[in-house]
Parts: structure tokens; C-alpha cells; sequence
């Protein structure tokens, strides 16, 4: 019976043995799930821990750069180079806005939500001055925010293309909880634009009290007045916004009150300046530009008639025909054909007819002095002319002479058109 007791033990202290290794390993596959569980579930309290406190600065941020989108209308603008104000005052109207971007930005790509857009409208032109300029806060105060472009995606007419908005930064000061003045700044040139507003215009005031005060003969008009600030900002150099801005208002005095066309006193000035004004290249209106050219020509015309041996005036007639010979020539025609006469028949030929109108003007203008020769392109177009001439361009019998003639006629022509319109009728509908 002995060994068979001693091998059944034996059988028995194996299985006691696995049995035990088994538990062993089961506790111990237990105890690593729970580590597992704890480790993952501490993760997670990590995780959640983490995105709360992501969320919370998030909040923090947002509240920090956030500003009440605005609406800021400016009656006038100072601009600085290198911290030097240049150019005057400039008194007129510019609305500056403030917009959250909601739905990104036409033109770029930009996601929603990420920052915000600068625009600046000019009023006088009913267009806007710059190009939409996405921003974002960099610094903000209780009486001032600051943002600042950044680099981004912009199309153009070679697709898409970076381009580094951090050059322009945008300040906003405020007094009282209102917009008081907006900056923009253009980083690369040193150059920053301050938007204000001011309750009554010193320079305006001055300009009617002159008008309202001066002796009834030597009253200038308000159209006038703006022109001869215009050209005398232009001859102390401020040929910018100091002068375009006077030229405009001028303008839009007399389509207001035309009327005060029959009352300029410096005829040769009041043509200068208007094509001057055209010269700027802000006016894209083709009856707006004909209207203006023909208001030019007319006042320039009439100070030619008084003073013949100005060559300055002959000067400014030639280059303000040579520089808007499709807005004028319209005039011309009207002047040419006395109650229309266009026809389906002959529409195509009318373009051809001002042009060569306009070339027998500019002729004869020409020959009037010498001096006129000096400038390059009165002598490069009056070789032009000259060869027309000599290959027949005009007809095979045209010569000289006769160019010379039929220049005179048509200068007389439109002058007595535009007379009559202008000042008999008072007629600025072109």
C-alpha cells in the first residue's frame, strides 16, 4: 500500500500546486486589469481636466481680444511719414469699419471666426480706399486695441499667392466707451493714417467768411474758392489729397449750382485745375470724364480768347485733349453734328470722326508757339501730325494749311456749343 499512498500524495500536492499557480496568475491578471482601469481612468480625468482648462483660456482669450464690431464715420484725416504730419488736414468724409469675421473674408482664404475685418470707404469717391484687411488683436486696453495683419492666402490674377498682412496694423482709441480716433498703420514705409472727427471745419469756416465778407465785385464763387485752394497747395508742393480733395468739392459745387460757371473770374486757372483733377485718373464715369474735360476746355478756351500769347494755356488745352480724347470727343461731335443726326448707318464712323477732330484741334494749337515743341510729347504728336499729313491720313488734298483751318473751325464750333450749354443753359447733363 506504500507507494501507492505515496504516489497518490504526491498527485494530490501537484493539483494543490497548479491549482495555486492558476489563482495565482488569475489574481494577478486581475490586479493588472484594475491598474489598467485605474491608469485609463486617470487618463481620462487628465484628458477631461485638460480640455476644461483648454476651454477655460480659450474663454479667457476670446474675452480678451474680443471687441464690439463698429462703424466709424471720419470728416477728416491727417497722414504721417516717418512721424511728420504732410500733407494738411485733409477735411472729408471716410467710414471706418470694424466687422467680426463670421463667414471669412472675399478675396482670401481665411476660415471663419478668426479675427476680424478693417475697411475703409471713401465717401467722396463711393468706393472703398484700400482692399479689406483681415486682422487680429494683439494687444487690448480699456481705452485702445491694437490688431495687426498676418500672413495669408490672397488671389490675384495669378491665383492664389501669400502675402504678409503684418505690415498693416489698425488702432482703435477710445474715450468714454465710444470710437474717438482710428489709426492705420503701414509699417513698411514708416507711414500711418489717423482717422478723427471735428465738430466745424476751421479752413471752411474761413472760406465762407472770405466769401460772405469780400465786396460784391470781387466775390469769388464757392467753386471758386475750392480751386484757387486747390492750385495754391499745388504750388507749395502738397500736390496729394491737399489738392485733389478741394478739386472734388469744387466739382460737386457747381453740378449743384451751375449757375456759378457764369461768374469765374480766372478762367485759365479754373480750366487748369479740372484737368488737373482729370489727371489723377479717380474718375472712371464716361460722362462724368466728358463733363469735366468740357468744363476744362471751355474755361481754358475762354481765358485763350482774352489772353492769345499764353503759351501755358495752349499747353493745358493740347495735353487735356491728347489725355482725354474719348470722354471729349463726344463734345466734339455733339458740337459737329447740331442736333445729333446718328444713324445706325453711320454709328461706327463717329469714333473716327472726333478722332481726326481732335488731331486737326490739337494741330493748330500746336503752331502757336515754339516753346510748345520743348515738351516731348507735344513734339513726339506734332511729328505724328506732321507725317499724317504727308501720307494722306486726312484726305490727299489736306494739307497744312488746310489742317490749320479746319482746327480753327472746330475750336470756334465746340466753343460756341459749350457756351451755349453750359452758360446760356446751364445744361451739365453730357
Amino acid at each position: 500500500m506504500w507507494p501507492f499512498n505515496y504516489f497518490k500524495k504526491k498527485r494530490e500536492k501537484e493539483e494543490q500546486e497548479r491549482r495555486r499557480a492558476e489563482e495565482q496568475a488569475r489574481q494577478q491578471k486581475l490586479e493588472e486589469e484594475r491598474i489598467a482601469r485605474e491608469r485609463e481612468r486617470r487618463l481620462e480625468e487628465n484628458r477631461r481636466k485638460e480640455l476644461e482648462r483648454q476651454a477655460k483660456l480659450k474663454a479667457e482669450r476670446e474675452q480678451k481680444e474680443s471687441i464690439q464690431p463698429f462703424t466709424f464715420r471720419s470728416n477728416c484725416h491727417q497722414r504721417y511719414e516717418n512721424d511728420t504730419p504732410v500733407m494738411g488736414l485733409q477735411e472729408c468724409i471716410r467710414t471706418v469699419s470694424l466687422v467680426k469675421n463670421t463667414d471669412g473674408c472675399l478675396g482670401y482664404k481665411l476660415d471663419p471666426g478668426v479675427g476680424y475685418i478693417v475697411k475703409i470707404y471713401n465717401d467722396d469717391l463711393g468706393k472703398p480706399n484700400m482692399s479689406d484687411k483681415p486682422m487680429k488683436v494683439v494687444t487690448k486696453s480699456a481705452d485702445m486695441v491694437e490688431l495687426r495683419g498676418f500672413p495669408i492666402e490672397a488671389r490675384s490674377p495669378f491665383g492664389w499667392q501669400e502675402v504678409d498682412y503684418s505690415d498693416y496694423g489698425f488702432v482703435v482709441y477710445y474715450k468714454n466707451g465710444q470710437v474717438e480716433k482710428c489709426v492705420l498703420h503701414m509699417y513698411d514705409r514708416n507711414i500711418r493714417l489717423e482717422y478723427m472727427t471735428k465738430s466745424a471745419s476751421s479752413s471752411t469756416a474761413k472760406t465762407n467768411s472770405y466769401i460772405t465778407n469780400a465786396p460784391e465785385s470781387n466775390k469769388l464763387t464757392e467753386t471758386e474758392t475750392l480751386v484757387k485752394e486747390a492750385l495754391s497747395n499745388l504750388r507749395a508742393g502738397r500736390d496729394g489729397d491737399d489738392t485733389y480733395h478741394p478739386l472734388f468739392k469744387a466739382w460737386r459745387s457747381f453740378q449743384r449750382a451751375p449757375e456759378q460757371l457764369k461768374k469765374i473770374q480766372d478762367e485759365g486757372s479754373f480750366g487748369t485745375a479740372f484737368m488737373i483733377f482729370l489727371s489723377y485718373g479717380t474718375v472712371s464715369d464716361i460722362d462724368d470724364k466728358q463733363q469735366l474735360a468740357s468744363i476744362a476746355y471751355l474755361f481754358l478756351s475762354k481765358a485763350i480768347e482774352k489772353n492769345g500769347n499764353d503759351v501755358n494755356l495752349y499747353k493745358n488745352r493740347i495735353l487735356l485733349m491728347m489725355l482725354n480724347d474719348e470722354a471729349f470727343g463726344y463734345t466734339v461731335l455733339s458740337a459737329i453734328n447740331p442736333g445729333g443726326g446718328f444713324d445706325i448707318f453711320s454709328m461706327n464712323l463717329h469714333p473716327f470722326e472726333s478722332r481726326d477732330a481732335i488731331y486737326k484741334m490739337e494741330y493748330v494749337d500746336l503752331l502757336k508757339n515754339p516753346r510748345l515743341l520743348s515738351v516731348d510729347m507735344l513734339n513726339e504728336r506734332f511729328s505724328d501730325l506732321n507725317n499724317k499729313i504727308s501720307n494722306g491720313f486726312f484726305g490727299q488734298n489736306q494739307t497744312s494749311q488746310t489742317i490749320i483751318e479746319k482746327g480753327l473751325e472746330l475750336h470756334k464750333k465746340v466753343l460756341d456749343y459749350l457756351n451755349n450749354k453750359v452758360l446760356t443753359e446751364e445744361d451739365l447733363d453730357f
